[in-house]
């Protein structure tokens, strides 16, 4: 008799529980719905995001829905403690789990960007990279607390008519003389440089513009400042890319980049351009360079392209002398070395009018041009061809080699 009144009262005393969580769930799922839960909400959602932001602070205008279905923000801003933006953007859905507004660790689920404005910059003066000192470790935190990462992972990111910008420092080559690096700024800051500089307070930037970005990316993790860094898998991605002056389509991509401590590494094994198909990795190291490397130069490449189908016409933008009317297959390498940058053609079959060059080619264009493991059949071989791609043409009017003089018209 005792036991069965200690269980009738054990089961009346858990559905109490559960009545109460019931109704306090459906209180707080009202009460998210109303003005004062919308303001709830907001405090709740930018103490969330804002964890970590030790050199910046996050802006929202207005923001609707509720604890338990997501939020939607309005007038999105992040910028540094000197005002500068990070990321702008019109408004941005976020589908997140509930107790990531209580943990260290941020969750969501499911996000979408419109308009997106993305500054990511190391003007002269600055010790780290804009994104770097906004997400910086408390100062004031004692070195004997233990750390708790602060990280963001998105298991999905949409971003509809985005733009990203890179600016980093640019220097003349201090090898040169006085003389020289006057008329190397002049060059770098004339219309027709291969490169984007500006003049600002205390130096010279090099910009690199992204527009019209439009994409999804996947288990996005973004954690700058710790070991492993950040890492994004692109599922799809499309956009102007103005790397160099020459911009380019980039109608389709995938992939995965890894944001590290001073480079950034790649792996997209699809990337279609307007005529061409290929894959490319390589790392992109934009701090830390090597003695020998003139950071005016910066970036640093070591990139591979591979690729069955490639029209030159969209490579121009790497390398401005690559002929239009050229096609085929290669695998092409492109690394900054002491001297200049290298290109490393291998198992080439180009075709252009009146020329077949089959095999492998290199050479570094730098303040001099050198060739390199020369090893190409050329059947037929039309001369203006090949010295339409020189940057100064054919230094001389015949060519020797293996026996066989080639000789051409200008």
């Amino acid at each position: 008799m005792k036991r069965n009144r200690a269980v009738r009262l054990l089961t009346w005393g858990l559905g109490g529980v559960l009545l109460g969580v019931a109704l306090a769930v459906l209180v707080l799922n009202i009460v998210a719905r109303t003005q004062t839960g919308h303001e709830f909400v907001l405090q709740r959602t930018l103490r969330a995001l804002g964890k970590g932001l030790n050199g910046g602070q996050l802006n929202v205008a207005r923001i609707d829905g509720n604890l338990f279905e997501g939020a939607k923000l309005y007038g999105v801003s992040l910028k540094d403690r000197q005002g500068r933006a990070f990321i702008l953007a019109d408004s941005a859905y976020l589908d997140y789990d509930v107790k990531t507004l209580l943990s260290p660790r941020i969750h969501i689920t499911r996000a979408t960007l419109y308009e997106p404005e993305v500054y990511v910059f190391k003007l002269p003066g600055d010790s780290l990279w804009n994104y770097q000192a906004i997400f910086a470790a408390d100062p004031t935190r004692s070195d004997t607390t233990k750390r708790v990462e602060r990280i963001t992972l998105l298991d999905t990111l949409r971003m509809i008519d985005g733009v990203v910008r890179v600016q980093n420092v640019w220097k003349p080559d201090s090898t040169l003389s006085t003389r020289a690096q006057q008329a190397e700024i002049a060059a770098a800051l004339s219309d027709t440089s291969v490169v984007l500089v500006n003049r600002v307070g205390g130096g010279y930037i090099r910009t690199m513009n992204f527009r019209r970005m439009n994409g999804r990316l996947s288990r996005v993790r973004f954690a700058p400042g710790t070991r492993s860094g950040s890492r994004i898998h692109v599922d799809s991605l499309r956009t102007e890319a103005q790397i160099f002056r020459q911009p380019v389509q980039l109608h389709h991509s995938q992939g995965t980049i890894a944001l590290l401590k001073g480079h950034i590494e790649f792996d997209v094994p699809i990337v279609r351009l307007r005529n061409s198909l290929l894959a490319t990795s390589g790392v992109v190291r934009t701090d830390s360079f090597p003695r020998w490397f003139n950071p005016a130069e910066a970036p640093m490449y070591d990139v591979a392209f591979r690729t069955d189908s490639v029209d030159f016409g969209d490579l121009r933008w790497l390398y401005k002398r690559f002929p239009e009317d050229a096609s085929g297959r290669l695998s092409l390498r492109i690394e900054s070395r002491p001297g200049g940058t290298m290109f490393l053609a291998r198992n080439a079959d180009v075709r252009a009018p009146g020329t077949h060059i089959a095999g492998s080619f290199g050479m570094q264009v730098g303040d001099t041009l050198r060739f390199m493991d020369v090893d190409l059949k050329a059947e037929p071989v039309r001369i203006s061809t090949i010295e339409r791609m020189l940057p100064e043409g054919l230094p001389v009017r015949g060519l020797q080699l293996g026996g066989a003089e080639i000789r051409g018209a200008p």
